[in-house]
């Protein structure tokens, strides 16, 4: 495998769970990199929308890389500002990524992308599927934007499917779920048999960088995930266990997915939020898992952090927190 090390990163999301991440990896290689998001930090991360990129412009043209990991990860987010932000936002991005001549455009995608109903182990050339909610639809247009805008392009595409990334400052997997047991209420549909696939953000990210520099990585789409699966009932038994509580509490789908919706009605009443729609419900119902043999035969990769040791460094952040 043949590898070139960038000369600089652009890394858009940057203040996010896996954008900040990567920053600090690059910095600890001792590769250039800069970050982009909507606030600044006065140093390595500058204030700029992709929505706009000639807010960032200046970056792009001393940048040969591009890793895009910006996006709003939600399952309740109105579907207008999922589209601006995910793919409006997307397409603005790489168009101007090869205006600037920026050598290789590397898309954070998610294996949400093969859709909620597919199942079995699932490769790279199994067909995208939009049944889920605003987030999974905008995850695969946002992968159609990037192809279409690349097809006759010299910039190099690389698209990573990431499977359910956990570990220290993960909303999804961390933060809102204890947020939730804490109220009395968090629940398992599918009797807690749904498959999670999950991987540590550390292993994320050196997949990330593989792709970044492995030069027979051009064009092609990579799951970065687990090998297998577990189910949710097993991942979500750890949270528990940080908090000295039982459970968690597996109900059927039908319960699931009649709390979900009542609880969405009573938020949009409220004006709150509510992240356990019925498009959570389905997406944790999922039977399916990814091959990873793509990966490791181009990039070199594979998972190496341990579950347990990944669920163990978790909880001490969550507890440095203040979250248990």
């Amino acid at each position: 495998m043949a590898q070139k090390q960038p000369k600089k990163v652009l890394i858009t999301g940057a203040n996010g769970f896996i954008g900040n991440q990567l920053m600090q990896y690059y910095k600890a290689q001792g590769i250039a990199a800069v970050g982009v998001d909507l606030c600044g930090n006065g140093d390595d991360i500058i204030q700029g929308d992709i929505a706009e990129p000639e807010t960032i412009s200046e970056q792009l043209k001393d940048c040969d890389v591009v890793v895009h990991t910006a996006a709003l990860v939600s399952n309740s987010i109105a579907d207008a500002d999922m589209w601006r932000v995910n793919v409006q936002a997307t397409a603005n991005l790489v168009a101007a990524a090869e205006k600037y001549k920026v050598r290789r455009f590397v898309q954070i995608s998610s294996i949400v992308a093969y859709g909620n109903s597919a199942e079995g182990e699932l490769d790279e050339t199994q067909p995208v599927h939009a049944d889920g909610g605003s987030y999974v639809l905008t995850k695969l247009a946002s992968e159609h934007t990037v192809l279409t805008a690349t097809a006759n392009s010299a910039m190099e595409l690389v698209i990573i499917r990431p499977g359910d990334v956990y570990g220290p400052g993960s909303r999804p997997w961390v933060i809102l779920p204890i947020e939730a047991i804490n109220k009395g209420q968090f629940m398992l549909p599918a009797k807690g048999e749904g498959f999670f696939r999950p991987i540590y953000i550390d292993d994320l990210i050196r997949g990330i960088a593989l792709a970044v520099s492995t030069k027979e990585a051009s064009g092609e789409i990579f799951n970065l995930s687990c090998e297998g699966y577990i189910t949710t009932k097993e991942f979500f038994s750890h949270h528990y266990s940080w908090m000295n509580k039982r459970g968690p509490l597996a109900v059927s789908t039908g319960l699931a997915l009649f709390a979900a919706a009542a609880a969405t009605k009573i938020a949009n009443l409220t004006g709150g939020v509510n992240e356990a729609s019925t498009a959570t419900v389905v997406q944790l119902c999922t039977k399916s898992w990814f091959s990873i043999a793509k990966a490791e035969k181009i990039l070199g990769w594979k998972p190496e952090m341990p579950f347990d040791e990944g669920m163990q460094r978790s909880k001490t952040w969550a507890q440095q927190q203040g979250l248990i």
